[in-house]
C-alpha cells in the first residue's frame, strides 16, 4: 500500500530517500511483480535493487523527462529506434502517448529481453518489434555479453559488472533496418554502456544521410575507457565525422553545442543534423 501511494505523490526532494527508509523490507525481497505505472502502463519488474525498478516501483515511470522529451520530436507515423531497451521503461509509455509511431527495440541479454516481451505484451504494443541481439559493427558474430543476475540495468560486452557471459549473435543498424524493411527513422535513443561507437560504426549508411535521425546517448567516461577497441570521446567523434551537431543538457532541458570532444565525467548528449533545434 505504501508504494502505491509514493506513486499518487509528484516528484519532491528527498522523495527516494524517504522510500528506501519505509519500503527497505521491499527492497531486499521483492522480485518478478507487476507494478501499474503512470499513462496506464505496467511492468513486470525484476527486482527494486536496481535503480530502474525502485523508480518505477515509487513513481509509476522512469525518467519521466527523458520520456517527455520524445514525445514531441517525432513526426506523426515516424519510427523511433530503442537501443539498449532493457524491460521496455523508454517504449513503452512513449507509444502509450504516440499510437501512431513505431518503435524498434533492441535488446542483448536474453533474460532481461523476457522481461521486454512479457511487458510489451502485457500494454499491448503493437507497433512495437523486439529484437534479442548485440548491436555491433559487423553482422553475425557470436559475442560475449556481461549481465549480472541483480542488477538488470546494467549490460555490457566488457566484464565490468559481472564475470557472467552469455553468447549473443550481433547486427549492425544498417542491416537491421533492412531485414525489417525500414527505410526511415525519426529518433534513435541509445544506452550500451560505452560501446555506442560500435553500434554508430554499423549504422554508417543511415546516419551518413542528410535526413539522418536524431540521437539522445549518454557519454561516461569510465564505459567508454573499458570499451574495447576504442579511445574516450570516439563516439562523439564518429557522430561528428558524419556531420551531426552534439549537444549537451543543461539545467532546466537547456541544450548547449558542444564545442570540444567531451572526456571527462557523464554526460546526457542530444546529436542532430536539424538547422534549428528545440530548446
Amino acid at each position: 500500500m505504501i508504494d502505491k501511494l509514493f506513486r499518487k505523490l509528484p516528484i519532491f526532494k528527498g522523495k527516494q530517500r524517504l522510500a528506501r527508509f519505509l519500503l527497505s523490507s521491499s527492497i531486499t525481497n521483492k522480485k518478478d511483480f507487476w507494478v501499474k505505472g503512470k499513462k496506464d502502463c505496467e511492468y513486470l519488474i525484476p527486482n527494486l535493487i536496481e535503480n530502474i525498478g525502485f523508480e518505477i516501483f515509487i513513481n509509476g515511470i522512469f525518467e519521466e523527462e527523458t520520456s517527455n522529451f520524445f514525445v514531441d520530436r517525432i513526426r506523426q507515423n515516424g519510427v523511433f529506434l530503442d537501443l539498449g531497451a532493457n524491460i521496455g521503461t523508454v517504449s513503452i509509455p512513449l507509444i502509450k502517448e504516440r499510437p501512431d509511431i513505431k518503435i524498434v527495440c533492441v535488446e542483448a541479454a536474453p533474460w532481461i529481453f523476457s522481461y521486454l516481451q512479457k511487458n510489451l505484451a502485457r500494454n499491448n504494443m503493437h507497433n512495437v518489434i523486439a529484437v534479442n541481439k548485440v548491436l555491433f559493427y559487423s553482422d553475425n558474430e557470436i559475442v560475449n555479453f556481461y549481465s549480472p543476475n541483480d542488477q538488470f540495468g546494467k549490460g555490457s560486452l566488457s566484464p565490468v559488472f559481472t564475470d557472467k557471459v552469455v553468447k549473443v549473435k550481433s547486427i549492425k543498424i544498417d542491416s537491421l533496418l533492412t531485414d525489417l524493411k525500414i527505410e526511415n527513422v525519426d529518433l534513435i535513443k541509445i544506452d550500451v554502456e560505452g560501446y555506442e561507437y560500435h553500434v554508430f560504426k554499423g549504422a554508417t549508411e543511415l546516419l551518413s544521410r542528410h535526413d539522418a535521425p536524431d540521437i539522445l546517448f549518454e557519454f561516461v567516461d569510465w564505459a567508454e575507457e573499458n570499451a574495447k577497441g576504442i579511445e574516450i570521446g570516439d563516439s562523439q567523434r564518429i557522430l561528428k565525422d558524419m556531420g551531426y551537431k552534439i549537444f549537451y543538457f543543461k539545467e532546466k532541458g537547456e541544450l548547449m553545442e558542444v564545442s570540444d570532444i567531451l572526456l571527462q565525467g557523464f554526460f546526457m548528449l542530444f546529436a542532430t543534423k536539424k538547422q534549428s533545434r528545440d530548446k
